[in-house]
């Protein structure tokens, strides 16, 4: 099994100098970020708060063994009041949901070999500090990792080789979240249902990574690609370094038959990547990413990140919503078409409401949902008018809403994902939801409502936010009480 830069695991104490970064040296601690921001939201960087810092290298082989291996180094910096003495980070793809096989080959601490062990079903490993952490201060924790990836013919396939794709959501270590509040598990360990929901909780970090692949592959990023080299692995592979920031987690998708086609929208470049046989249908999606971006810029503010990007994926006729990139089933692109826009619209939303505005998706997931659901209503409404968006939420939200009140499958809204039925999941974290927003809207005003909207993302810019934080900026933005609304549609349920 190959090794980045050192043939073997006796790597730590030297990584940092062997391995050379094409942006070393840099004076300005945040420039290494900047190609990765928009420059009107290059001021953002240095209004950070504590965020980790990831520097990945990867090798992918995407041949018949889809094997990765990879090294990171993580800046955390320790925010709490008491000394830390321990670490977690998530290894996502060992979830039964994405099927892979992710293992720890070594961990150290500030140049210091540290132990670790798995625990939470072996999608986190523990690592004791060698020394404890004061509070305010950062280590270096410097991860060696392999992965194989599953393979699967057909189906949803988020993580895997499927169809020609090779998806590697989460591919990497990720820091656990810290919550350091009373009566609250200090880290955030918590393992979603197998059959809905999202299921990674991530906070935002900071990128730089540097990908080997073949050179044959297209490869698609939530992040922006500053150069392509020679790779040192000899002819046939290529190195892509690439940037990313404030991130709330980091994706790479593959295939080699990948085609591109860019336009620019508020600033951003956004490029749309689909399969030669899909090119008629990946233009109009790129019309309508680009459209999307306009009107949730004007309504909710500027969108920060240089770069967007649409790319097919073997999602069947679904979407997944990355920083900065978003999934468009390729079934949509060949058999149900008539549902490419409103995907396109509903998944750009939480470029908003998910990256940028970030919280807990297992715990409160119609917090994201509900408000990027009801997002697509603002989009519906500018770009084909008021009739069409009240058509939309009579569709899609009010009606599936009162058939499961009439069915018996009305449930409290502000529950986590494992909560919910099957049956019931969608109709409450997207719809009932929705329909609190519209609620909300309608109570306050179209103007207030919005105004609203833009205080939350200033507030809560690449951090977390909480249900209660939402409904304390609404009220403060509103100056109205706003309790009885909240509790007839997130806190309760109709009797069945």
């Amino acid at each position: 099994m190959k090794r980045l830069c050192l043939p073997t695991l006796l790597l730590f104490l030297v990584l940092s100098s062997s391995c050379a970064w094409p942006w070393a040296g840099q004076p300005d601690e945040m420039a290494p970020y900047r190609p990765a921001m928009q420059h009107e939201a290059q001021g953002q960087l240095e209004m950070l708060g504590p965020m980790p810092r990831y520097d990945i290298r990867v090798h992918i082989d995407p041949t018949a063994e889809r094997q990765l291996t990879g090294w990171e180094r993580v800046l955390v910096t320790h925010w709490g009041q008491d000394e830390l003495h321990k670490l977690y980070f998530r290894l996502y793809p060992n979830l039964p949901q994405y099927g892979g096989g992710m293992g720890i080959d070594g961990v150290a601490v500030n140049g210091h070999t540290a132990p670790f062990s798995y625990e939470a079903e072996n999608t986190a490993v523990h690592i004791l500090l060698p020394e404890p952490l004061p509070p305010d201060s950062t280590a270096a924790v410097e991860l060696s990792f392999d992965l194989k990836v599953p393979e699967r013919e057909e189906g949803y396939v988020l993580c895997g080789e499927s169809r020609g794709f090779l998806s590697l959501p989460l591919f990497y270590p990720v820091l656990a979240v810290r919550d350091d509040r009373v009566g609250v598990p200090p880290w955030n360990l918590d393992i979603a249902p197998t059959t809905h929901g999202d299921v990674a909780f991530v906070e935002a970090g900071l990128y730089r990574v540097t990908a080997t692949v073949p050179s044959d592959v297209v490869v698609a990023a939530t992040g922006t690609v500053i150069s392509t080299t020679n790779s040192s692995e000899g002819e046939g592979w290529t190195d892509i370094h690439i940037v990313g920031g404030p991130r709330r987690e980091f994706m790479l998708i593959l295939n080699p038959h990948f085609q591109t086609a860019s336009t620019d929208a508020c600033g951003a470049r956004v490029t749309s990547y689909f399969l030669p046989q899909d090119r008629t249908t990946g233009l109009v999606a790129l019309q309508y990413a680009a459209a999307a971006l306009r009107v949730y810029c004007q309504r909710f503010g500027p969108y920060p990140f240089r770069d967007m990007a649409v790319v097919s994926a073997p999602l069947r006729y679904f979407g997944m919503e990355y920083p900065g990139l978003t999934l468009i089933g390729l079934d949509v692109y060949r058999q149900r078409r008539e549902d490419l826009e409103f995907l396109i619209a509903h998944e750009m939303a939480h470029q908003w409401w998910y990256s940028v505005v970030g919280n807990d998706p297992v715990n409160f997931p119609w917090l994201d949902e509900g408000l990027t659901e009801y997002s697509t209503y603002a989009y519906y409404e500018a770009i084909y008018g008021t009739p069409a968006a009240d058509a939309l939420w009579e569709r899609r939200w009010r009606a599936p809403y009162q058939y499961a009140v009439e069915q018996g499958l009305d449930a409290v809204v502000n529950q986590p994902s494992s909560a919910f039925k099957v049956t019931n999941y969608e109709t409450m974290v997207y719809a009932k939801a929705a329909l609190f927003f519209d609620a909300l809207r309608r109570e306050v005003g179209d103007e207030t409502y919005y105004r609203l909207l833009r205080e939350y993302l200033d507030r809560y810019r690449y951090g977390v936010a909480t249900p209660a934080d939402f409904l304390a900026a609404a009220e403060d933005v509103s100056g109205r009480d706003l309790s009885e609304l909240y509790q007839q549609w997130i806190l309760t349920a109709a009797e069945p």
